[in-house]
C-alpha cells in the first residue's frame, strides 16, 4: 500500500455570489468555496482518493480501520496518514494506492489546536452506528437487474396518490404475513403474495398497495439516524427524524448493520421491488437539523460553519431539535443539492419530502428543483412550509420556505396545506371539530382546499394546484381515526360507529376529489389507530405497527378509498395540475352542504365525462343544492358514481 499526497484540483469559487440572507453569527462566507463533485472517498480497485472540505483546519489526517467499530471481531487500525491542503479551495486530499474496498475510515481534523475525529461529511457507506465511513464500490452493491431499474414517475404531481409509511410499521406485525427475516426491514417490500396472518384471503404490504391503486410510497426517514443503536437486536423504535449520515441508508432496517454494503444493497432491493410493481418511492429528507450538532461530522469538520448560531457557542433552534442547519450558506446549500441528486441517481428515488422546509431558504429549494430537473423534471418535491421556531430560525422571513412565500418558489416545490387539514377535522390533537364533524364556519377553507389553494375567490395561497399537498393525516399528531374519536368524545378505537365512519369517508372524498396532490397516512383507509397517542415517535410497536387485520375489519372503508382513487384516475379535471379546470368550476352552498360542478375541457374530454358534480354534506339531514354550470347548461340527468353509505 502506498500513499500519495495530492495538491488538489484547482477550482474557481462558486460562480454565483453569496447572498447574505442570514441574521446570525458568522452569516457571511469567510472561507474559500469548492464546487467540485469529488468530495468523499473516490474508489477504484487501484487507489482511493479521499477529499474533505475543511478550510479552517490546521491539519487533517486520514485514519483507516479494519472494522466499523472497535468492539467488532478483528478490529484494529490500519494506518494514519496526513493529508495536504489546497489553500485555494480549502480541500484536503490524499490518495492511497491499494484496493480499499470495504475498509473503514475517519478524519482527524485539527482546528485551533483541538483535534477531533469524525466520519466523512460525504460518507456514502458507514459501519454500525455510523461513526466510521466505509470505502465502497457502489456498483458491487447493485442487486441483479438494477441496471434495468427505472424511475416510476407521473406526468404531473397531481397524478400522484401518496401513501406515507414507516419502514418498521409496514411489516413488523405478524399480521403482515412477512417472514421473520424481512419483518420490519427493507426486505419486507420485496416479498410477494403476502396475506393477512399468511392465511386469510386479504392482501397485505405491497400486494395490498397494488390492489388499492396507490402509485407512490412515501417512506419516513431511511437515511442513517442516531436514535437507534444498530448494534443491539432489540425492539427499539423511533421515527428517525434525527439525522447522522444523510447519504447512507439506516442500518436498523437492514439484516446486517455492521457490514456497510448490506444496507445499501437491501435498500436498492426495496426500491427495485416497488418499481417492479409500478410504485414510485418518495424519501423523507431531514436536512433542517442533525441528531447532535456538537457531535456531528459537520461541526467536527468545519466548526461553526454549517449551523445558524446566536454566538460561537449557541445554536438557533428553528427545527425544535436543538439546532438548525444553514441552507443559505454556500457549502451546505451545495451539500443539500449533492445529497438529493445522489439519492435520485444512485438509488433511483422518485421524490423527496422536506421536513420543516420552512427552515430552508427559497433560493436553495429552487436550486434543488433545478438540479432534479437535470435528472428528470417529473421527480416529485414537496415539504412542510413551516418551522418549529422555538429559538428562532436565523434567516429573514422573506427568504424562509414557508407558505407565505409560495409565490417565490417553483410551483413544483409542493407544500402541505395545513389550511385544508385543519378545516377538515379541526386542530390535530384536541377535541375541536372541523367540517367533517359538522362545523360550517370553515366552508371557504374547504372550498379553497378543493381547488388546491389556487382559486382567487377563496383566498389563493398556491401558485398552481400542483403546489398544494392536500391531506388530513400524517405521521405527526393523532391519526385521522383517533382524531375523529376524540372530537366525538369516544375512545372506541376498534369500533364501527356508522357516524364516525361516515366522517372518515367524508374527509376521504374531499381529499381525493380536490385539485391538489392527495396524501394520506398509511392505514387511514382502514381506520388506523395509535390508541390516542398523538406523538408516537418513540412509542412501542404495539402503538405504531400496522395491524393488517383491520383491512378485513374495515373492508368497507378500504373499498371506499379504492373506489375514490379509481374515480380520480378516471376523470382528468380532478388532476389538472394548473388552474384551467378551476376556471370552469362553479360552487354552490347551503349551510352544511357544499357542491361544485367542474367541466372537462382537457385533451381527454372526448373519452371522459363532460361534466362532474361533487356534493358533500356534513349534516344528517338532506340539503338541497341548486347546481349551476360556469358558462353552460346544467345536465338534466346525472349518473351517481360514488355515494357514501
Amino acid at each position: 500500500m502506498s500513499v500519495e499526497i495530492l495538491d488538489g484540483k484547482k477550482h474557481k469559487t462558486l460562480q454565483e455570489s453569496y447572498e447574505t440572507i442570514g441574521t446570525y453569527y458568522n452569516a457571511k462566507e469567510i472561507y474559500p468555496l469548492y464546487d467540485g463533485n469529488d468530495l468523499g472517498a473516490n474508489y477504484t480497485p487501484k487507489q482511493t482518493v479521499f477529499k474533505v472540505w475543511a478550510p479552517s483546519a490546521n491539519m487533517v489526517s486520514l485514519n483507516l480501520y479494519k472494522t466499523g467499530s472497535d468492539v467488532e471481531q478483528g478490529a484494529g487500525k490500519i494506518l494514519t496518514t496526513q493529508m495536504r491542503k489546497n489553500e485555494e479551495n480549502g480541500v484536503w486530499s490524499v490518495a492511497v494506492s491499494s484496493d480499499l474496498k470495504g475498509v473503514y475510515y475517519t478524519y482527524t481534523v485539527m482546528v485551533n489546536g483541538e483535534a477531533r475525529e469524525t466520519q466523512d461529511v460525504y460518507s456514502f457507506a458507514v459501519g454500525v452506528n455510523g461513526s466510521r465511513s466505509m470505502v465502497v464500490d457502489l456498483k458491487s452493491t447493485n442487486p441483479v437487474g438494477w441496471e434495468d431499474d427505472k424511475h416510476i414517475l407521473v406526468e404531473k404531481p397531481t397524478d400522484a396518490v401518496i401513501w406515507e409509511i414507516h419502514v418498521r410499521d409496514f411489516s413488523i406485525s405478524r399480521t403482515s404475513g412477512v417472514n421473520s427475516e424481512g419483518r420490519g426491514k427493507y426486505l419486507a417490500f420485496t416479498q410477494r403474495g403476502t396475506r393477512v396472518n399468511r392465511t386469510k384471503n386479504f392482501s397485505t404490504c405491497v400486494e395490498y398497495l397494488v390492489e388499492q391503486g396507490v402509485n407512490y410510497v412515501h417512506l419516513n426517514p431511511v437515511f442513517d439516524f442516531g436514535s437507534i443503536n444498530e448494534a443491539m437486536h432489540t425492539t427499539q423504535y423511533n421515527w428517525g427524524y434525527d439525522p447522522v449520515n444523510f447519504n447512507v441508508p439506516e442500518g436498523s432496517y437492514a439484516t446486517n448493520a455492521a457490514m456497510g454494503e448490506v444496507r445499501i444493497n437491501e435498500f436498492k432491493q426495496m426500491v427495485q421491488a416497488l418499481h417492479d410493481r409500478g410504485i414510485g418511492v418518495i424519501m423523507d429528507v431531514v436536512y433542517n437539523h442533525v441528531y447532535s450538532a456538537g457531535d456531528s461530522c459537520f461541526e467536527k469538520t468545519v466548526p461553526g460553519y454549517y449551523f445558524r448560531m446566536y454566538s460561537q457557542y449557541q445554536y438557533f433552534n428553528g427545527s425544535g431539535c436543538g439546532n438548525v442547519t444553514a441552507s443559505d450558506k454556500a457549502m451546505f446549500r451545495k451539500y443539500m443539492i449533492d445529497s438529493v441528486t445522489y439519492w435520485a441517481n444512485e438509488y433511483h428515488i422518485d421524490g423527496f419530502r422536506f421536513d420543516l422546509m420552512g427552515c430552508h431558504d427559497v433560493i436553495t429549494m429552487n436550486k434543488i428543483r433545478e438540479a432534479l430537473d437535470q435528472i428528470d423534471s417529473r421527480i416529485l418535491m414537496y415539504g412542510e412550509p413551516w418551522m418549529a421556531d422555538w429559538m428562532g430560525n436565523g434567516i429573514d422571513g422573506e427568504y424562509a420556505c414557508t407558505s407565505q412565500n409560495s409565490f417565490k418558489l417553483d410551483p413544483r416545490v409542493g407544500m402541505f396545506s395545513d389550511k385544508i387539514r385543519n378545516a377538515l377535522k379541526g386542530n390535530s390533537d384536541d377535541e375541536s371539530i372541523g367540517y367533517i364533524q359538522g362545523a360550517t364556519n370553515v366552508n371557504n377553507e374547504i372550498k379553497s382546499g378543493m381547488m388546491g389553494g389556487a382559486c382567487d375567490t377563496f383566498g389563493r395561497w398556491s401558485r398552481e394546484p400542483i403546489q398544494c399537498i392536500t391531506y388530513d393525516s400524517a405521521h405527526d399528531n393523532l391519526t385521522l381515526w383517533d382524531k375523529i374519536l376524540k372530537s366525538n368524545g369516544s375512545n372506541d378505537f376498534n369500533g364501527h360507529n356508522s357516524i364516525l365512519l361516515a366522517q372518515n369517508k367524508l374527509s376521504a372524498v374531499i381529499v381525493l376529489t380536490s385539485q391538489g396532490v392527495p396524501f394520506y397516512l398509511a392505514g387511514e383507509e382502514f381506520a388506523r389507530t395509535k390508541y390516542g397517542d398523538h406523538n408516537s415517535y418513540k412509542s412501542a410497536d404495539t402503538v405504531n405497527k400496522i395491524d393488517w387485520t383491520r383491512v378485513i375489519q374495515y373492508n368497507n372503508l378500504v373499498q371506499y378509498y379504492k373506489g375514490l382513487m379509481a374515480l380520480r384516475s378516471a376523470y382528468t379535471p380532478f388532476r389538472e395540475g394548473n388552474d384551467d379546470s378551476i376556471k370552469t368550476t362553479y360552487f354552490v352552498e347551503n349551510g352544511s352542504a357544499i357542491g361544485y360542478t367542474i367541466q372537462n375541457t382537457t385533451a381527454n374530454a372526448e373519452n371522459e365525462w363532460g361534466i362532474a358534480a361533487v356534493l358533500v354534506n356534513n349534516s344528517a339531514s338532506p340539503k338541497a343544492l341548486d347546481l349551476k354550470v360556469n358558462g353552460g347548461s346544467v345536465p338534466t340527468k346525472w349518473a351517481v358514481v360514488v355515494m357514501s353509505t
